[in-house]
C-alpha cells in the first residue's frame, strides 16, 4: 500500500521515543541527513535504502529481510528489522530530528510489522545520497 504524503495514517504510526516530538526531516536538512547517513553500518542502510527506493509505500519485515538483507528469514523477521533499524540510533540522537522512517505494529492476529518513509523526507535523504 502507498501512502500519499497527507494521508492520515501517517500520524497512526506504532512509533515511540525517537518517532515523535523532533521536527521531521525537511529540504533545510541536506547537511544533517549526510551526517546521519555517515553513522549507518552497511546492514542499516542495506535496509533504509530499500525503503529510500519505495517512498510512501508500507514494506513488511519480511520483504525487507528478504529483499533489502538478502537472506531467508531466519528466526523472528521483525525482530531483526527491529534490531537492524536500531544501529540507527547514534546518527538520530545528533541529528536533532525524528528518525526517517515510520513503522505500524501488525493488527491483532497478524505477525511482524510494516515500515515506511515519507515522500518528502525520502527526497531529502535521496538528495544528500547524491551529494556524497
Amino acid at each position: 500500500m502507498y501512502l500519499t504524503e497527507a494521508d492520515a495514517r501517517w500520524a497512526e504510526h506504532s512509533g515511540g521515543e525517537g518517532h515523535s516530538g523532533a521536527p521531521e526531516w525537511g529540504p533545510q536538512d541536506l547537511e544533517r541527513a549526510a551526517a546521519f547517513l555517515a553513522e549507518l553500518t552497511p546492514q542499516v542502510q542495506q535496509v533504509f535504502d530499500y525503503l529510500l527506493r519505495n517512498p510512501g509505500r508500507t514494506v513488511h519485515c519480511t520483504e525487507l529481510v528478504d529483499k533489502a538483507l538478502s537472506g531467508p528469514v531466519e528466526g523472528n523477521p521483525a525482530r531483526r528489522v527491529a534490531g537492524v533499524l536500531s544501529g540507527m540510533s547514534k546518527g538520530h540522537s545528533s541529528s536533532g530530528r525524528r528518525y526517517p522512517f515510520y513503522w505500524w505494529e501488525a493488527p491483532e492476529g497478524g505477525a511482524g510489522a510494516t515500515y515506511a518513509v515519507r515522500p518528502s523526507v525520502a527526497a531529502v535523504f535521496l538528495a544528500a545520497q547524491l551529494g556524497r
